[in-house]
């Protein structure tokens, strides 16, 4: 079994799962759609819910594209004006930005969607439906930890040395944690030196640093580590798997994300693309979806927030509001150079 993936190593595992998804439009079938999507909880959810919905609806078939959304966006723009390489791009809120200022999406045909209308407002976009929320905290062995953790400070417990998990930059997880570990240490989007300040602090407990949520999932299974900021529905598939994790919400706030899908301008099969979108804001979908092993946060206003998510999330979901969220028009200011600096001062 492959090992996770050290701080040495993630830029190139990051790399080759990139090229390794990347083939070539023309080993398709003419009726295939190709649409991206993360690695993990996201991959696992496409492949054994939406994906059979979809073919059965359509009588294509799809293959999926693993990648994370910064990668998406430098294939779609390396591809300006030739075919690309997937019809249906996932995106999280800081990447569309990027994507956006790229031009590689065209607007989201609404009028065209049997359940666009469906999804509460705040999760409507020109661009593309928001089809779920992202929310982190800390992941945890309740083996190892007896007492939930309830603050990034936890993080730094001598008891926790060489045992704590962290994911790269290139992850929207790990940006997110680096702005929220900025903003309660009295920083914010636009000043991220206290992160730098506190991960520096936070070195000698660090055990391994993931290049994607893929690798960060194996640091558990592998018991590599007993504590990491963690996805909640990537720690509930884990769970589901029998993995020892458990999922603690912050006393400070719970920081999320929007994660939505589009339509890639120059897409083979934008009919295809549109009802691969449109299934995944059914109702029906997106109430499978919630449910073990996948806990992905429903934005379908006929899909009640149960479970998990309504006992360490948000009890409604109008109550989503109410969460954490950053401002990723300033994050994308500076996130390049923080990138940069990660991976030359965050060693272990």
């Amino acid at each position: 079994m492959s090992r996770p993936t050290t701080r040495r190593s993630f830029v190139a595992s990051a790399a080759a799962l990139a090229a390794a998804t990347a083939l070539p439009r023309r080993l398709y079938a003419a009726d295939t759609l190709v649409a991206a999507t993360f690695p993990g909880t996201w991959n696992d959810a496409h492949k054994n819910v939406l994906i059979p919905y979809f073919e059965k609806e359509t009588g294509a078939t799809v293959t999926l594209t693993i990648m994370l959304a910064t990668d998406q966006v430098a294939k779609l723009s390396a591809a300006k004006g030739a075919t690309p390489p997937f019809d249906v791009a996932i995106m999280d809120e800081g990447p569309l930005l990027d994507a956006l200022d790229q031009g590689v999406f065209d607007k989201f045909p609404a009028t065209k969607s049997k359940h666009y209308t469906d999804l509460l407002p705040v999760f409507q976009d020109e661009w593309g439906p928001k089809i779920s929320i992202q929310a982190i905290g800390i992941g945890y062995n309740p083996d190892k930890i007896k007492t939930p953790p309830t603050l990034w400070d936890d993080l730094f417990n001598p008891a926790y040395k060489g045992r704590v998990g962290l994911t790269a930059l290139n992850s929207t997880l790990g940006t997110a944690f680096m702005v929220d570990l900025a903003r309660v240490n009295g920083g914010s989007e636009t000043d991220i030196e206290p992160a730098f300040a506190a991960l520096k602090k936070l070195l000698p407990n660090v055990g391994a640093i993931s290049a994607n949520l893929g690798d960060h999932a194996k640091l558990f299974q592998l018991e590599e580590v007993d504590i990491a900021p963690h996805n909640f529905n990537f720690v509930q598939t884990l769970k589901s798997k029998g993995v020892k994790i458990e999922f603690a919400p912050l006393k400070t706030g719970v920081p999320a994300w929007r994660t939505s899908l589009h339509i890639v301008k120059g897409a083979q099969k934008p009919d295809l693309a549109l009802a691969y979108i449109d299934g995944h804001i059914t109702p029906e979908i997106q109430a499978a979806m919630a449910k073990d092993p996948y806990d992905v946060i429903p934005t379908n206003g006929k899909v009640p927030l149960e479970g998990e998510a309504a006992k360490l999330i948000a009890p409604t979901q109008a109550d989503l509001a109410k969460l954490v969220y950053f401002d990723w028009r300033k994050i994308n200011q500076g996130r390049s150079a923080w990138i940069d600096r990660f991976n030359r001062e965050i060693k272990i």
